[in-house]
Parts: structure tokens; sequence; C-alpha cells
């Protein structure tokens, strides 16, 4: 059902509520999860979720990511920064990476050479900039070459650092006994 009230400031945030109320989770004192939270330098985070730390955060300027679409929307907030955001910030990260590494390199391997920035400060474009200036100096062609690399999504490295670790609270009392009373691997001689 969609209605306008005629209030401008009204429907833009009728625009960003959820299309269903969704039931609020009582009774979880720990182990909440971690949120997506974007800071007031534009860069998101993944911080604490429990209700205390959301408190502060937001006290702090900090927007907490919604995790349902909000109405009309297919993807929620963290949906759109992880699949669509993320990767080209990832894409951007790494093109950065590249060009300051070779122009490390060139600086490592002419002596004349003697570079003094902060390339924390400069976007991508600057440094292609600089890359450019750094070649014209050193009198060489310095080339960035980027290979493919592993996909880095924060869920995939966590899934990585619980790899054979047993994580589902389904398992009876019987199958943890079974495991418990399996033979244990033989050991090598002399130990």
């Amino acid at each position: 059902m969609t209605t306008t009230s005629g209030n401008a400031f009204l429907d833009t945030l009728l625009e960003r509520t959820p299309p269903m109320a969704s039931q609020p989770r009582h009774g979880q004192n720990y182990n909440y999860p971690r949120r997506l939270y974007l800071k007031p330098d534009a860069t998101v985070v993944w911080l604490q979720g429990d209700p205390h730390n959301r408190a502060y955060y937001e006290d702090k300027g900090y927007k907490l990511l919604s995790e349902q679409p909000s109405r009309g929307e297919s993807k929620s907030e963290v949906q759109r920064y992880l699949q669509d955001e993320y990767p080209k910030i990832l894409q951007e990260q790494r093109e950065k990476a590249a060009i300051i590494n070779a122009i490390r390199r060139a600086e490592s391997r002419d002596a004349a050479l003697n570079i003094d920035t902060d390339y924390d400060i400069m976007s991508v474009e600057e440094l292609r900039e600089f890359l450019q200036q750094v070649k014209d100096e050193a009198g060489k062609n310095i080339r960035v070459i980027v290979g493919k690399h592993r996909d880095d999504a924060p869920d995939g490295r966590e899934r990585r650092l619980l790899d054979g670790v047993e994580t589902t609270a389904t398992a009876s009392i019987e199958d943890l006994e079974r495991r418990r009373q399996r033979p244990s691997p033989p050991r090598p001689a002399g130990v």
C-alpha cells in the first residue's frame, strides 16, 4: 500500500522503511553478529552489533547499514555494499597498491630518485600522474601489471578461519559421545 502524505520529508522516510516490520529479537544477551556501519569519513567498517555499541556508534555519527531492503528496493544496504560497492573499492585499492609498489621499486633501483610523498592522501588519478613523473625522471618505462586475485569477501575470510571448526549446535549428546569414543589416529613410533 503506497500512500503519499504530501510531505516530502515524510515520504523520504517512508521509502527508507522496510516493507514489513521485523520482529525484534529478545533474549539474546551475547554473541551479537558484527554489523556494517558507514563512518562520517565515508568508509564502511564491520563493528559490534549489540544494542549498547550500536547506540554508541550512532551517537558518534556512524550510520548502521540496513539488512532489510527498503520499500521498492530489491537489495538491502548491506547487500548493495557487499555485492556492488565493495568490489569496486577493492579493485581501486589493488590498483593504488600496484602503482605505489611500482614507484617504490623504481626508487629502490635508481639511486638518483629520492621520492618523498604521502601516498595515503593521493587518489588513483593522482598516483597515475605521479607514476608518469617518476617515469620521466627515471628515463625508463615503468609498467604496472595487475594479475588476478582471489575473492577477499569478508564472509570468505571468516569461513576460511573457521575451516574444521564445528559451528552448528545441532549435534546431540549421542553424536558428541560417538565422536569422543572414535579411535584417535595412530602416533608415529618413538613419540
